[in-house]
């Protein structure tokens, strides 16, 4: 199997060459940490983004992909067991998060997804974190945040993260086949 994860351009960016996602070293307030991997050794990909204590997983699954996180239910129960012992959902309700413009997948289309949250102390809000999960007819786009910040503000900060990601590039050809 080939490489699925390339440098792109000159700003630190890496594509994930099967979708054509672009994973920036940036996106607004977050820094990407590291370069981003393969997830189970076969085509998905991920990437870990930072800022201040907020931490937020990246992850593509390809539509067919046997990896546990490529399906809503085995994302949620992974994002159930991060969030830690005595988790619990304070909220599960529809997301949007860009619009895929290229013809390659959904194009023109608002995608669509969940936004859940979780919190290990449903009365304090304590450890709050939080599951995107976005789905296409090829691909599916998870978002696992973790934050210490419970007010609106930290939640708008990590729907701005999600909304600011390059949806554009996703189905897009990476010019890398």
């Amino acid at each position: 199997m080939a490489d699925p994860l390339h440098k792109f351009g000159n700003e630190g960016a890496w594509v994930h060459v099967d979708s054509g996602w672009k994973f920036p070293q940036g996106v607004g307030d977050f820094a990407r940490v590291a370069q981003p991997y393969n997830i189970d050794g076969n085509n998905d990909a991920g990437a870990e983004y930072r800022h201040g204590a907020a931490t937020i997983e990246l992850e593509i699954y390809a539509a067919d992909s046997a990896a546990t996180d490529a399906t809503l239910d085995g994302a949620k129960a992974t994002a159930m067991r991060k969030a830690g012992q005595g988790a619990r959902v304070l909220s599960e309700e529809p997301f949007e998060a860009g619009v895929l413009e290229n013809a390659h997948t959904d194009g023109g289309k608002v995608i669509k997804g969940a936004k859940i949250i979780y919190a290990t102390d449903a009365k304090t809000h304590e450890a709050r974190s939080r599951l995107y999960y976005f789905t296409t007819d090829q691909w599916r786009v998870l978002v696992r945040a973790a934050t210490q910040d419970d007010s609106k503000a930290g939640d708008s900060m990590l729907d701005e993260f999600v909304r600011a990601l390059p949806w554009d590039t996703l189905g897009s050809d990476s010019g890398l086949h």
